[in-house]
């Protein structure tokens, strides 16, 4: 159930216009407040230098006169919204739009106009035929006022946050935080099983391997957006079985794809369970849509980032500070997807027998994701290929086994052979081949240690 919430609350906090509705409802309840509230010994109280309105057609023409100007200003602060949406899409990827649209401070913006527009609504509605000096709405009016200059210093504001959020280094640093902060909530649901799957050395079947008649199928086509472990198990227990399930969130699947096995715990086969009922109550916990999630999803928060950089070494852009500030980011990341050091979870009931196997994405699976496409399409290029020997030297100094140095000297002879392949000038390929080989030394120091 968590993981389902997760997934429609990241749902309404990229949305554009869920914010705003708040607002909305917010400004209306506001204006029927401020409308019904009794002027009489308010304004008897203020100050007399504090403006005061005699009739409530001046009051009516003022909020009508602050409601155009407050429409054309929220036309234009979309307007350039949609602008920023599109270069940003060209340049950063258009998967990189979600970011923009999940901004706290768009939204909030963008509600204030909202929000600010259905109180001078609200407010012209609601004081509709009264022509009594004693019925003129002092505080709404004033409120009116107070709001529409709020609106302006929100415009200056929300300007000046469209026009940093496209900087390429200020979108590199927000997705980085955002998979720093994916990877962080995955380990603290994740870490118990990893340890305990390692403990027990768990693998997982093949799906050629696995019968068809106790196989669990994909009930629709689409992208695993989700797994909800937890209520998995519990479904596990309820039936007396064990479960293995062969994918992961950010997967693809088919319709009608094999995805997991339901087993006896004693092994037995599964000729006496009741295959359709733990299939259809399976079912209810692999969360399958048509895009992937960032919450729930590491590998793609990773290829956020990994796409900013292609595109900045593509051939129309070709812009390798940005490649190489994505390299950097992606290295203060991957320090804490080390902790991924076994590719199977193991979740067991409280008779400590084993109920649901699931297969998860690992340290070398990240570091795949993160740095081969940028590797092949840096190829020729030293002046990129050069940080990423960096980052792997840092790197290999933090591994926390046998297996991480091993994938990340693999990745480092990887550069070696696209160098030696690719680079035609000797000085910059031997300075690409001396950082190889500074990883492959920092391998055998932290061995020795």
């Amino acid at each position: 159930m968590f993981q389902r919430f997760i997934r429609i609350w990241e749902f309404l906090s990229h949305s554009l216009w869920f914010t705003p509705l708040l607002y909305a409802f917010g400004g209306v309840i506001l204006a029927l407040l401020s409308v019904r509230v009794t002027d009489a010994d308010i304004a008897a109280s203020l100050p007399d230098f504090w403006p005061q309105f005699s009739t409530t057609e001046t009051a009516r023409d003022l909020i009508s006169t602050l409601l155009a100007t407050l429409v054309t200003m929220t036309t234009f602060a979309l307007s350039i919204t949609m602008v920023v949406l599109t270069l940003a899409a060209g340049s950063l990827g258009p998967r990189t739009i979600r970011n923009f649209m999940g901004d706290p401070k768009t939204q909030n913006a963008i509600g204030c106009f909202v929000g600010s527009i259905l109180f001078f609504i609200g407010t012209l509605v609601i004081m509709g035929g009264a022509t009594q000096p004693d019925q003129v709405p002092q505080i709404a009016t004033m409120s009116a006022i107070g709001f529409f200059v709020i609106c302006l210093f929100v415009l200056i504001l929300f300007v000046h946050n469209l026009g940093r959020s496209i900087v390429a280094d200020q979108v590199i640093h927000r997705v980085g935080s955002n998979l720093e902060d994916t990877i962080s909530s995955a380990l603290d649901t994740l870490k118990g099983p990893i340890e305990a799957a390692q403990k027990d050395h768990c693998t997982l079947p093949k799906s050629n391997d696995i019968n068809d008649v106790s196989a669990i199928i994909a009930a629709k086509s689409g992208y695993v957006q989700g797994l909800d472990y937890d209520h998995l198990r519990d479904v596990a227990i309820k039936h007396d079985i064990t479960i293995a399930l062969i994918v992961h969130a950010g997967q693809h699947v088919i319709k009608g794809k094999t995805i997991g096995e339901i087993k006896s715990p004693d092994d037995e086969g599964a000729s006496h369970i009741d295959i359709s009922a733990c299939q259809e109550d399976t079912a209810k916990h692999i969360m399958i849509g048509n895009q992937r999630t960032e919450m729930l999803d590491i590998e793609f928060a990773l290829r956020q980032l990994v796409e900013i950089a292609l595109r900045a070494l593509s051939p129309g852009i070709n812009d390798p500070f940005t490649a190489i500030a994505v390299i950097y980011r992606l290295g203060r990341a991957l320090p804490k997807a080390m902790s991924f050091h076994y590719p199977v979870g193991l979740w067991k009931d409280d008779d400590d027998q084993n109920r649901l196997y699931g297969y998860l994405p690992d340290f070398g699976g990240m570091l795949g994701a993160a740095f081969n496409q940028i590797r092949q399409a840096a190829t020729a290029k030293p002046d990129v290929l050069l940080p990423m020997a960096e980052v792997l030297e840092s790197l290999i100094g933090l591994t926390k086994n046998t297996t991480q140095r091993d994938i990340l000297c693999h990745h480092a002879q990887l550069i070696h052979r696209a160098a030696e392949r690719d680079i035609p000038e000797t000085k910059d390929r031997q300075a690409v081949e001396r950082a190889v080989n500074r990883v492959l030394r920092r391998r055998i120091e932290t061995r020795a240690h």
